[in-house]
């Protein structure tokens, strides 16, 4: 067949037309292929790659490919065959998936005019198709789709480094086709509210010769610290350069590229990083009235990141750790997520599920484990544990596999390599055993690895001893005073959230999973009446109980010492816990009958 081949100098007249009639859309001519496999590719307003106006093998074309060969998108498709039988000039191809899955207008083409004359031709007829279709997708379903379906791209762009550099980069000079965000990193929390405040800030500022966005952490591509802000930016750019006045202009084409490689390669899958995203592309979409080339010119050269590069992953967590130890957002336990994956010299599939379930935690519950944790250490041994801080992360840390060895932890050690040689034995696929690290809440921890194992597995337990149904089996109906009645009703009592009750409650909670960490569910009836007995008498002699009460009936008390020294259930059992006086006033009576 002869048709007009795409030559070096066709493609050179082809693009400058394009410049002139279509500003503002991307397009791409691919000439590295035989003639039969070359094309000229321009956009729709749809601003959608995956569908398309193209020359190719003489004909110019509406591509739908991706996604929209796809029968989730069949409603733009019927727009689009319903339009085209106004048009006798059209055809219909099989393409992709689709019988009818590109169409062609028939006119003969002979020189770069008449290319140029037939992509006006079908962006007459379809962009106004598509124009109220892309409003009804918007951005955020764009960028949504983008990373559930994700492109088989290249690989980025190594950045790796042999020695710290660190260097000064205006926004329109960052890589973020590179930037990869490991799966380690905290969820993207950015609201609303933070997105508002940083284009207020930039909008402030613009008439500034610099502005400095703060400090970008990487290792080789991974974003250590920054992706909140990285992120964002991301989103306010996409949006920037899809503004009707902006993209006619057609600027920073480089850059526009980068950002559109930066959401094809990015991955959220936590839900709260999702919802984040949609909404603020929403904030920023209602913000663009007040942005003009002008913002976009001032954000692009002249703001600007510290960017540090750092060889080792230690070193760069640990450079997050000085930057961020005195930031008000962080809290201690995204500290020790740093501290213990730096620790980690190679990402295990275990590591990665262990992290990502982390991340699926509600940051509340991490802070209500944590501080359940971190009690039981401080309490354990008569020590205050009132609140758990960024100045006591050390009670999480501990012993290092790549450092000197100890004879008082060589234990730990030996459990830590046994459990590990025991799992991963070959035999573990056939008789489907599992043998879990015997993790003890006052023991030292194993940095790394274990730390992690150690989070997911009294993640489990605690949900576990505070689960009323997990007590059913132990129930009877001859015994009124249960494990499972008493877990049941303090699950239920109107007054649990008395902040009174919620400190007693913790100390329950305290000693009732230091117990079960030791002894497991043995004569768990009778235990849990005793800690019940011992942790609820503050409440009912009491007409207030604040913090200080709970710490200090802890700490000089005998229960925590007790379950401590214990070798078996019955040295909790047999504990006296001395009678109750008077009560006060405000006792709960639910409380009471089940106390008496």
């Amino acid at each position: 067949m002869d048709y007009l081949r795409i030559t070096d100098s066709l493609k050179k007249e082809v693009e400058c037309k394009l410049r002139k009639h279509f500003p503002g859309r991307y397009y791409k001519t691919e000439t590295n292929h035989y003639h039969a496999n070359r094309f000229i590719l321009l956009e729709t307003i749809f601003h959608d790659i995956d569908i398309h106006y193209e020359y190719y093998q003489g004909y110019v074309e509406l591509h739908l490919e991706g996604k929209f060969s796809g029968y989730e998108y069949n409603t733009i498709w019927r727009e689009l065959v319903e339009e085209s039988y106004q048009h006798q000039e059209l055809s219909w191809h099989r393409w992709g998936n689709r019988n009818q899955g590109r169409c062609r207008i028939n006119i003969s083409i002979q020189s770069a005019d008449d290319i140029i004359k037939c992509f006006e031709k079908i962006s007459k007829i379809f962009d106004p198709v598509l124009s109220p279709l892309s409003e009804e997708n918007g951005d955020a379903e764009i960028i949504m789709h983008q990373m559930e379906n994700q492109e088989i791209l290249p690989p980025a762009d190594s950045m790796q480094v042999e020695k710290l550099t660190y260097g000064i980069l205006k926004i329109k000079e960052l890589p973020f086709n590179n930037f990869i965000i490991p799966e380690y990193q905290r969820p993207y929390k950015w609201s609303v509210k933070n997105v508002n405040q940083l284009i207020n800030d930039l909008l402030y500022f613009k008439d500034s010769e610099e502005y400095r966005l703060g400090t970008l952490v990487l290792h080789e591509n991974n974003i250590v610290d920054g992706q909140q802000r990285i992120v964002t930016l991301s989103l306010l750019l996409y949006e920037l350069f899809n503004k009707k006045e902006i993209r006619a202009k057609n600027p920073y084409q480089e850059v526009q590229d980068r950002i559109k490689t930066f959401w094809k390669r990015t991955v959220f899958t936590n839900e709260h990083s999702i919802g984040h995203v949609r909404e603020n592309l929403t904030a920023i979409e209602d913000r663009l009235d007040d942005l003009d080339d002008n913002f976009l010119d001032f954000l692009l050269n002249k703001c600007q990141f510290v960017v540090v590069r750092l060889p080792e992953i230690s070193e760069a967590f640990q450079f997050f750790d000085s930057q961020n130890a005195r930031g008000k957002d962080l809290e201690p336990h995204d500290l020790l997520k740093a501290f213990h994956l730096r620790e980690i010299k190679k990402l295990s599939e275990k590591d990665s599920d262990n992290i990502t379930k982390w991340q699926d935690l509600d940051p509340q519950r991490l802070v209500e484990l944590f501080l359940t944790l971190y009690r039981v250490k401080r309490w354990a041994k008569n020590n205050s544990g009132k609140e758990f801080t960024k100045d006591n992360i050390d009670a999480f840390k501990g012993i290092s596999l790549e450092d000197k060895r100890y004879p008082f932890y060589m234990q730990q050690i030996i459990c830590h390599f046994f459990s590990s040689f025991y799992a991963n034995e070959p035999s573990r696929n056939i008789d489907q055993s599992k043998m879990e690290f015997p993790f003890q809440i006052d023991q030292i921890c194993i940095n790394g690895s274990r730390f992690f194992d150690m989070i997911r597995y009294y993640d489990a337990l605690y949900n576990k001893i505070t689960d009323e149904n997990e007590y059913r089996i132990y129930d009877s109906t001859e015994d009124e005073k249960s494990a499972y009645k008493i877990i049941r009703m303090l699950n239920n009592y109107s007054n649990r959230n008395r902040t009174g009750d919620t400190y007693v409650r913790q100390l329950f909670n305290c000693l009732l999973i230091y117990y079960v960490d030791r002894f497991g569910f043995a004569e768990i009836n009778k235990v849990v009446r005793k800690i019940f007995r011992y942790a609820y008498q503050i409440r009912l002699i009491h007409y207030s109980v604040q913090l200080p009460t709970i710490d200090n009936s802890a700490t000089s008390g005998i229960m925590f010492k007790t379950i401590r020294d214990a070798q078996s259930p019955y040295d909790i059992i047999n504990l006296m816990i001395p009678q109750i006086g008077s009560l006060a006033s405000n006792a709960d009576t639910q409380i009471k009958q089940l106390y008496f």
